[in-house]
This record gives structure tokens, sequence and C-alpha cells, in this order.
């Protein structure tokens, strides 16, 4: 990780490892996954790491993301995972629900916004000059500590309907307790048939009886109506 921040630092690019990585390790629970944010571009940085520490670098040029497969490398290491994520810094607009992003070189802050939860918007930062300062745009240190899966806007779910599973999966993996509470606002959100299709095509199963899917969008706007911060 030092060596990545150094040579961004060199390239006058700010990095800052994100998401899941940030999450784990606030929880105490070992932390693997490596993502890094480029407020810049990350391809290039990749590039550079290659050139410097040797290894293989994959690129996608649409979305600004680079993998940087280790092994081989200068700083290979039986704790280092196989390959780092290099993403460049973006914003990213639907034309219509469930439809590939069109997609925008942004800062940190808005890069943070396109996440799932607010649990996975927590950000450390890497440069040498400001290195361990923590991003927390969204509330998600609070959320964590409050057990709260929260999306960041009233359409998380229409932008993403698979988000509903990874709701499900971070309450069963952390036993959050309001999961139920955040598929509530899914089913009001989405057409039901739309949250069926979804779920069919996974092959994903809640295994909720019948009359399931109206008690939650009845609770949801039952909730809302009590506490409109609850969900969004």
């Amino acid at each position: 990780i030092n060596s990545i921040a150094e040579q961004a630092g060199s390239e006058h690019l700010p990095v800052y490892i994100v998401g899941g990585f940030v999450r784990d390790l606030m929880l105490d629970r070992q932390a693997t996954d490596l993502d890094m944010v480029v407020e810049g571009d990350a391809i290039l940085l990749g590039k550079a790491l290659v050139a410097k520490f040797g290894g293989k670098l994959t690129s996608h040029a649409r979305f600004g993301t680079a993998r940087w497969y280790v092994e081989g490398s200068q700083i290979a290491a039986p704790t280092l995972p196989v390959f780092l994520d290099l993403i460049s810094a973006r914003q990213e607009f639907y034309e219509h629900p469930s439809a590939l992003p069109t997609v925008e070189h942004g800062s940190i802050k808005p890069d943070l916004h396109r996440r799932d939860f607010t649990i996975n918007t927590l950000a450390i930062r890497l440069n040498p000059e400001r290195r361990g300062e923590l991003l927390d745009f969204y509330n998600g240190e609070e959320d964590l500590e409050n057990g709260l899966i929260r999306v960041l806007h009233s359409l998380s779910f229409v932008e993403d309907p698979t988000r509903i599973l990874r709701a499900v999966r971070f309450e069963q993996r952390f036993q959050f307790a309001n999961a139920g509470f955040v598929l509530a606002a899914a089913f009001a959100t989405l057409a039901l048939e739309k949250v069926q299709f979804v779920l069919e095509g996974t092959g994903f199963g809640f295994g909720f009886g019948d009359g399931f899917a109206p008690k939650l969008v009845h609770q949801y706007r039952l909730g809302v109506a009590l506490n409109e911060e609850a969900v969004f």
C-alpha cells in the first residue's frame, strides 16, 4: 500500500483505500478486499506501477479501472492478494433502470456517493502528507456502530435492483437488524414483478411467505410517515 501511495504521490494523484476494506477494518474483521480509488487516471497509475515494480496490468478504459496482478513483481508477498484494483474516481448516470451507467471522471466524494450503502462509503487517504485520514461524508461510521443498512438516495434500488440481495447478505454476515426495512423500501420503489424477475434471475431465494411483499410495502410507508430518514 505504501508503494502505491508513494507512486501516486509522485504522479500528483490523491489515492484512497475504500469500501469493504475500511468497513471490515472498523468492524475488527479480517480485511482483504483492496479497492483503491484514484482522483485522476487509475490506468496511468497502474502502468507506472508495472513499469517500476513489475507484474501485469489489465484495464477497462470506459470505466477508468485497472487491475494490477502483483505476482512476479517486486512487492509480491504471501500476505498480498493476487491482484489490486485501481479505480478512477467517477460519477455514474443511468439512462434507465438496470442500464449500464454513463461514466464521467470525478472526485472522491461523488464516487463514494454512487455506492450501495453508507457502510461502504468510508475511505482512508493513503498519500503520505495525509495518510490515515478517514473520509466519512455519509455517516457510514455511525451506521456501522448502530448496525444500520442505509441506502444513499431514494432511487438506489431503481438504479441497481441487485442491491436488494446485498442488503440481505450484509444483514446475515454482520447480524444487522434492519435489512427487512431496507427490503421494504426496495419493494416500494420497484414494481413487484421487477423485483420478482431479479430474484428469479439470480436463483436467490428469500423464503418469504405469501403476502410478504405487501406487508413490507405497508411497513415502509408507515416507517416513512414516522421517520423520513429511516432508510433514505
